[in-house]
């Protein structure tokens, strides 16, 4: 699908998804309690559908209601069918399980698009063949067969996180107790809170020591319900634009949130942004941005929509501490930077970093999505402020975190048309 977008205001109000990043928290969690879960405020993305699909796989009973799910959780690991597990471009999912996974002790055969299997997975490779157990990686799967035991885990801090959240959904149904350390400057520690987070509404205890985890063994996750929140790493998109626009009201949004991508509006702050807070409610108001420093290490999804708003802004703006961004569904460094450049922005690309003089309009065209749900969503917030028509090829990658993103896109006015390609 190609999109073409007519550049004008966005105004009103829009209802921002729910969290992906708790969503798959959330469902696996549910998955392992015995009993029944309720899930409430879930959006069914590709992502998350990559997660189901796989607790299904372990004979997890999901009932979808709306946006309701109702789970009823298993007591016990194992694979049916033909132990095949689809994680379809889902980084999360594949990191996620694969410690949870090896405690069937089969053989298990990890499958998804090509692009998943180009993301780092070295860590668990590593893991698994110190204790003597198989971890195969192709361009188009993983075969893991052996169950990771309770022991203690040392994992570089500066890679992921979700390999130590894969870690800690697996290790407290051991019957012994496992320590992680993580080695190094830890990255997305916010992510790993959330983890902790829903594992403690979910019966399970994580004893944290700086950057040691003490995870007792023997442990039973117990079946809750939740309400999941307002995805900030989404919010952003909008945020963003209604800083270009003025009085466009997020909704759905925790001001307690422990999620990472909560510091988009830190970064707002600092570039001279406005918005306003009404119960759960976020109002951005046109703002003239300048341009700052941004440390993306610990958030580096909201990376290229920041790059968007420095683009846009006053003065120059780095994005520092941007390594990651190399691993995600594109080269997201590079992705941002061609994507700039193709705006006629000037940006210079170092190998952590991008550095964006701002302007007040971008040049419209043609441009590559990269197969990235957030390369889209960025160079469609950027269109507001373009002097011609934008079209963005492949635009339907929106569905892996966002599928209403277009749909909300229009209700605040955006003039999108959808082209046959």
């Amino acid at each position: 699908m190609n999109v073409l977008i007519t550049p004008g205001r966005l105004s009103g109000s829009v209802t921002i998804p729910p969290s992906k990043s708790q969503s798959h928290r959330a469902i696996i969690a549910a998955s392992l309690s015995k009993g029944k879960s309720v899930l409430n405020n879930v959006v069914l993305s590709e992502d998350v559908l990559a997660t189901l699909s796989a607790m299904e796989k372990l004979g997890v009973k999901i009932v979808t209601n709306n946006h309701q799910l109702i789970i009823h959780g298993i007591s016990r690991i194992n694979v049916a069918d033909d132990n095949f597990v689809d994680c379809n471009e889902s980084g999360s999912t594949i990191r996620f399980l694969i410690p949870l996974l090896s405690l069937s002790k089969q053989k298990i055969v990890l499958t998804g698009k090509p692009g998943l299997f180009k993301r780092p997975m070295s860590i668990y490779e590593q893991l698994f063949k110190d204790r003597g157990l198989c971890f195969q990686q192709n361009e188009k799967s993983i075969i893991i067969n052996g169950a990771l035991p309770a022991d203690t885990y040392q994992i570089p801090g500066n890679v992921s996180s979700q390999f130590v959240s894969g870690l800690m959904f697996a290790l407290p149904l051991q019957k012994e107790d496992s320590i992680i350390e993580v080695t190094g400057e830890l990255e997305s520690k916010e992510y790993i809170d959330m983890t902790i987070d829903i594992l403690k509404r979910f019966g399970i205890t994580i004893e944290i020591d700086g950057n040691r985890y003490l995870i007792p063994g023997n442990q039973k996750y117990k079946a809750t319900s939740i309400v999941i929140e307002g995805d900030y790493s989404q919010m952003a998109f909008y945020g963003v634009a209604g800083l270009f626009c003025g009085d466009l009201t997020c909704k759905n949004m925790s001001y307690d949130s422990i999620q990472p991508d909560r510091r988009v509006l830190d970064f707002i702050e600092k570039m001279n942004g406005y918005y306003t807070w009404n119960n759960s409610d976020i109002v951005f108001h046109y703002s003239n941005t300048i341009g700052t420093t941004i440390d993306v290490s610990q958030c580096p999804d909201i990376a290229p929509i920041l790059s968007i708003l420095g683009a846009l802004s006053t003065g120059k703006t780095v994005i520092e501490n941007a390594t990651r961004l190399k691993y995600k569904e594109s080269n997201r460094l590079s992705s941002t930077y061609e994507t700039l450049k193709k705006m006629n922005v000037m940006v210079e690309m170092t190998d952590s970093s991008l550095i964006i003089e701002g302007k007040p309009i971008i040049d419209g065209g043609t441009f590559d999505s990269y197969g990235d749900h957030r390369i889209v969503m960025s160079i469609a917030i950027a269109a507001i402020k373009a002097n011609q028509n934008v079209i963005i090829k492949n635009a339907d990658a929106v569905n892996k975190s966002y599928p209403n993103f277009f749909q909300d896109y229009q209700n605040l006015g955006g003039n999108v048309t959808f082209l046959e390609e």
